[in-house]
């Protein structure tokens, strides 16, 4: 931990962010599983909450973290820093569509499929 911070709720990621950005941070993107991710900016904290999908369709959540933050960092460097909204729900859909597969690698989903599921949400 880089802040030698508590980082069990909201509350406290928050508060460990804020030291980060006092360091010379911009932004921290924190993802919460289940409970969805903040981006913690200077003046701002963004909550996006989870994807709906049918728990039955959970198989296996290695590696959603990692594919929300791989598809947010995508989403922000295409759509830029006007439309953090659009970015953390781009990584919010890629991250579901994630669980619905086993493994880590395999479960990846690809833009095309991202566009579609955010699609069938509308």
């Amino acid at each position: 931990r880089m802040t030698n911070m508590p980082t069990e709720t909201k509350q406290q990621c928050v508060a460990a962010a804020r030291k980060l950005i006092s360091q010379g941070c911009v932004e921290v993107l924190v993802t919460l599983g289940k409970d969805g991710a903040m981006l913690i900016c200077e003046k701002e904290v963004i909550e996006a909450p989870c994807m709906k999908i049918n728990q039955s369709n959970i198989v296996d959540t290695t590696g959603a973290g990692d594919c929300f933050r791989g598809a947010f960092a995508v989403a922000r460097a295409e759509m830029g820093s006007g439309k953090i909204k659009e970015a953390l729900r781009f990584a919010s859909a890629a991250a579901a569509l994630c669980i619905q597969v086993k493994g880590a690698q395999p479960s990846m989903p690809s833009r095309v499929r991202i566009e579609q599921f955010l699609a069938s949400q509308s």
